[in-house]
């Protein structure tokens, strides 16, 4: 099915790519904070773009284009769905993490080169979610990948360095398993299109199983799914904390949505219902969200705690694409909208911690919330949503995947045990979730900050001095925490819209259509 303004998709991603030069220019010849402005400007286009495709893709449209090189190489774009409800996430939590960073990165080095990687890693996951084949798929996955390297290392630490080494290596790792499945599988099925149904001449191969792994560990890679998820918790933390807000509320997401389209467009649920691989998802999706959640418990630095989160709640995501069920699906797809939107704040109000305190050590947070009640207001609603409080965005999502586990059992996809065991998987993991965020907000609430009580008495214009630097940031990296905290809050109370979306993708997988 086509629509006529089929190139607009490629106008998305083209976008950011040649804003880059208008950036450069800017930055180099004129301010760079005037080129962080038009870095904030270009994403916010970008993101207006991609909500004009809304109407279209609700009607129950897929946007076609293509690109036909000399050689028989296609290099295809296509916008169902569930390409849809990605761009909309990422385009928009691009343009907010932008707009935080003018005034984040203000005093900052090398500000035009972080503006220049982060338009280029946008552009590569624009292209990622807009991909029509593999092969575009993989183009820019690995676009994406490599690119995104030097937001890890910007800050170009010792401890930068070592992470950024780690994330690169771990990213070629994953793009050579990937690069082998794609190519295995255009060599069995003649085709590298993504369908609805799957590609059916995977069933007959003897390597199907040798391609699922390859398929699943690379794009795994990505998303931070156990046992490769080792580069996440190092590489989050050192970036800047705009950066870490898109490495680990959208770039991840890349990941978790490779391993979506490996288990429906590329298998099929009907053909991986019956084998015993999407069972060994499960028990992977479920290691993943207990130890993510196990290891961040022991966390004394904020920003290495939320890596260690981010670990846990991509595991939801895969959990709902390995159950087989529609709802189960639909939960895992709210999911990357809810733990988006969720972690997206909490790394942006982390950095508003750093940016106005200089304080990492969550021990060292005690009273921020007196100190910085606007940005510790925003932190406390996304640790709610986290754990699963009503009616947060993040209630939902856990919901569905609990009704999910029991539709799945229900239909005979697993035994009722494996339903009891994924419903105790998530309660526990709620509760670990619970465990270490709860104490955060405690403490930023009810606890005194006994450093700035005894520097009142000891030296009361030192006290007036720590109250003026302790507050909370300016407008720049207020209002897009203040958005998306009220995004948490609206689709919890009214979750409609993006269910909508979601559960047209379960249609298109489960439920007939393409």
């Amino acid at each position: 099915m086509s629509y006529p303004p089929g190139v607009l998709p490629f106008i998305i991603i083209i976008l950011p790519f040649l804003g880059l030069f208008i950036v450069w220019f800017i930055g180099i010849k004129i301010s760079e904070r005037l080129g962080n402005i038009a870095t904030a400007v270009i994403t916010g286009v970008t993101f207006f773009l991609v909500c004009s495709l809304y109407p279209a893709i609700a009607k129950g449209k897929i946007i076609n284009w293509s690109i036909r090189f000399a050689l028989p190489i296609t290099v295809s774009f296509r916008v169902d769905a569930l390409g849809f409800f990605l761009g909309f996430i990422s385009s928009l939590l691009w343009f907010l993490a932008s707009v935080y960073a003018i005034e984040y990165m203000k005093h900052e080095h090398a500000q035009t080169r972080y503006n220049i990687f982060s338009l280029l890693s946008f552009c590569g996951m624009m292209g990622i979610v807009f991909t029509g084949n593999l092969l575009s798929l993989y183009i820019f996955f690995e676009l994406m990948a490599i690119l995104s390297y030097m937001l890890v290392i910007h800050e170009e630490t010792s401890e930068a360095m070592r992470a950024g080494l780690k994330y690169l290596f771990m990213g070629i790792v994953g793009g050579l398993l990937l690069l082998f499945a794609i190519l295995a599988t255009y060599v069995i099925t003649g085709t590298l299109t993504l369908k609805a149904t799957g590609l059916a001449g995977l069933k007959e191969s003897s390597y199907f199983t040798f391609i699922f792994w390859a398929f699943i560990i690379g794009f795994g890679v990505k998303a931070g799914i156990f046992p490769v998820h080792v580069w996440l918790p190092d590489a989050h933390p050192v970036a800047p904390s705009p950066a870490s807000a898109l490495l680990s509320g959208v770039m991840i997401k890349a990941g978790a949505y490779g391993v979506i389209r490996t288990i429906y467009a590329i298998y099929g649920a009907s053909l991986l219902a019956s084998v015993l691989s999407s069972k060994l998802v499960i028990v992977i999706a479920i290691i993943t969200m207990i130890l993510g959640s196990g290891v961040a418990l022991l966390q004394k630095e904020i920003k290495r705690l939320l890596a260690y989160s981010s670990i846990a709640q991509i595991g939801y995501v895969v959990l709902g694409a390995s159950m087989l069920s529609s709802i189960g699906l639909t939960g895992g797809i709210f999911h990357i909208l809810s733990h988006a939107l969720t972690k997206g704040t909490l790394f942006l109000c982390a950095g508003a911690f750093i940016h106005q305190t200089g304080k990492r050590e969550i021990a060292e947070l005690k009273g921020i919330g007196h100190r910085m009640p606007i940005t510790m207001i925003c932190f406390t609603i996304a640790a709610c949503s986290m754990v699963g409080f009503p009616p947060l965005s993040g209630f939902i999502s856990k919901w569905l995947l609990a009704q999910g586990a029991l539709q799945a059992a229900e239909n005979g996809i697993f035994s009722l045990s494996w339903g009891f065991v994924i419903l105790s998987a998530l309660l526990f993991s709620s509760l670990l979730n619970a465990m270490y965020y709860g104490p955060i907000v405690i403490r930023a609430w009810f606890k005194e900050d006994l450093h700035s009580s005894h520097s009142s008495h000891s030296n009361p214009h030192h006290h007036k001095e720590e109250k003026v630097e302790k507050k909370d940031p300016t407008w720049e990296m207020l209002i897009p925490v203040i958005i998306l905290s009220l995004f948490i809050l609206a689709f919890g109370l009214y979750p409609q819209h993006p269910l909508f979306l979601a559960r047209k993708v379960t249609q298109i997988y489960l439920g007939g259509g393409s």
